[in-house]
């Protein structure tokens, strides 16, 4: 599950330690598996001293967030490494370097890799080799030399931006996953791993709306319903996007962006989860 915090944005970090006990308590309920974006507000360290304290059978992918300012890496590096030395490794599965960051033109791919390459010399000279060090992006990128240079291809697939009638996404997925997006990683210079690190399907508004692909409650739960066993059936490693809505990134013109969660800002539920959760 793709998850951040609830208020966790700069400058007023309102999220607080009890405040991510009580999320991470409703997430262990859906997974076992848990994304985040980035460490700024305390985020990695919370989430990690709730799943230690409260024994949470929770495994994390630990975000590095990158801007178009190297500033913003260094932080969240050295924030990074600074928890992962207090709390240790046992609840770490993976390191994403930034998210889409050649998709919003960040930054230029070689600063990218320079970046990628900097965190796993140091995961690895810290005794940790076997922990994937990647980025999440869009199919378009996770080809070389992007995958040349990473453990796994971070890749966020959302049918709703192809544009389909929410009946065809699922099949839709499958078959965009086969024909382009599994073809691209293949050509790398070695072999490696696909992870969904983004899928999903907003519900408001209505009028947000790409051509067929419309935003609406039904419409997730459709999604919800041809998707989720099936994949946990494949078996394809995936972090759901998102858990909660996001009202910070609703601006003028582009509301959506705020309603991917399976849960609203109140942490209701808005569907009905199958019974199928993935190992």
């Amino acid at each position: 599950m793709a998850y951040v915090p609830l208020n966790a944005q700069l400058p007023n970090c309102y999220n607080t330690q009890q405040s991510v006990d009580n999320e991470l308590q409703l997430l262990v309920q859906a997974t076992r598996r848990v994304r985040l974006y980035g460490t700024d507000c305390n985020v990695l360290r919370y989430t990690l001293d709730a799943i230690q304290r409260l024994k949470l059978d929770l495994k994390v992918i630990a975000g590095l967030w990158i801007d178009s300012t190297d500033v913003t890496y260094a932080r969240q590096r050295d924030e990074f490494f600074n928890v992962v030395g207090t709390y240790g490794w046992d609840n770490i599965i993976g390191v994403s370097v930034g998210n889409e960051v050649l998709f919003d033109k960040y930054q230029p791919i070689t600063q990218l890799l320079a970046h990628i390459k900097e965190v796993k010399d140091k995961v690895v000279a810290l005794g940790h080799p076997e922990i994937p060090v990647f980025t999440s992006d869009l199919e378009a990128s996770n080809r070389p030399p992007l995958t040349n240079s990473e453990d796994k291809a971070g890749v966020n697939l959302h049918p709703f931006f192809a544009g389909v009638p929410v009946s065809d996404a699922a099949s839709w997925f499958w078959n965009y996953l086969q024909q382009s997006v599994l073809p691209a990683v293949s050509t790398s210079a070695k072999p490696i791993d696909v992870w969904i690190t983004e899928v999903g399907w907003p519900t408001f508004p209505a009028n947000g709306n790409m051509n067929a692909s419309i935003p609406s409650i039904p419409n997730l739960q459709t999604f919800i319903d041809t998707w989720l066993c099936d994949a946990n059936t494949k078996g394809i490693p995936y972090y759901y996007f998102e858990f909660f809505d996001a009202p910070w990134k609703i601006w003028p013109g582009s509301a959506v962006e705020g309603f991917w969660g399976l849960l609203t800002i109140d942490k209701k539920l808005k569907v009905s989860l199958p019974d199928c959760l993935a190992d």
